[in-house]
């Protein structure tokens, strides 16, 4: 399976309007601080912020574990942090629940606990969050915190994955590949890393090659899996390096010198069958 995605990236409440957190005409302390950060006035932004925390506000409490986390408009707190983000998570916030999820995952500013992992992260996907449904699943599919359940597994795989979440798609495509809950399907397993692969995904990429190299659900075609392994390397999937650099010592691959057609495909990410 692929990695766990272990933070969040991207804000999606920040790039909201304001008019979408708006209850009536009049601004709050609230608005007025997530306005201030998608102006990238974060000083003031965190100051605002701070004071709808104060005043119980979960989505505020988040905002400022966040950026004290990560050291966005004040210095890094780590206990700042952890602080209100427990506050929100535990008032139902579904992103500090996944934050939660992933601090207790990677045990750096508490004691590591695979179990208040899961716990943090089921909370978060029943409140349908990509990332904790996918993190989730990887515990169920290693037994980390949970019993093993490949059942649950594909579960929340797919949920995650109807969210758009590639590393969700690759992790099913891989299960229909292997066969694992679900009945063995090439077809389906080459379709999900495809759309993957579409999207940019190197690890997409790569597994359309594996599958042509060894004929897993297609006719073997060396040449095939080497331009996927070369678009693949191109964007610095280090699977793909290694498999390239033995293929081509081995005289299968070819260093390959690219057409117009196929450095259009590089640049989009995508290598076409």
């Amino acid at each position: 399976m692929t990695k766990l995605t272990l933070w969040l990236t991207t804000l999606l409440l920040m790039i909201l309007p304001i008019s979408t957190w708006a209850e009536s005409s009049e601004t709050t302390p609230f608005e007025q601080g997530v306005e201030q950060y998608n102006n990238e006035e974060y000083r003031q932004a965190y100051q605002t912020l701070l004071e709808s925390a104060s005043k119980q506000n979960d989505q505020a409490q988040f905002l400022v574990g966040h950026m004290a986390l990560f050291g966005i408009g004040t210095d890094k707190q780590p206990k700042e942090a952890l602080k209100w983000l427990t506050l929100s998570a535990s008032a139902g916030n579904a992103h500090a629940q996944s934050y939660m999820g992933t601090i207790y995952l990677k045990g750096e500013l508490v004691e590591q606990s695979n179990q208040e992992a899961a716990k943090w992260f089921l909370l978060a996907a029943e409140n349908g969050i990509a990332e904790a449904q996918n993190n989730l699943a990887h515990l169920f599919i290693s037994g980390q915190g949970v019993e093993p359940s490949a059942e649950q597994a594909f579960k929340w795989f797919k949920k995650a994955d109807e969210q758009g979440l590639l590393d969700a798609k690759l992790s099913l495509g891989l299960m229909y590949e292997q066969g694992i809950y679900v009945e063995q399907d090439y077809q389906k397993a080459a379709q999900l890393y495809q759309t993957a692969a579409e999207k940019g995904a190197p690890q997409g990429m790569h597994n359309i090659g594996m599958m042509l190299l060894y004929g897993h659900g297609f006719e073997k075609n060396t040449e095939k899996a080497c331009n996927f392994f070369t678009t693949a390397a191109k964007l610095g999937f280090q699977d793909s390096i290694e498999n390239l650099n033995i293929l081509i010592n081995q005289g299968v691959c070819q260093e390959m010198t690219m057409d117009a057609q196929q450095a259009h495909s590089l640049e989009s990410g995508f290598m076409p069958f």
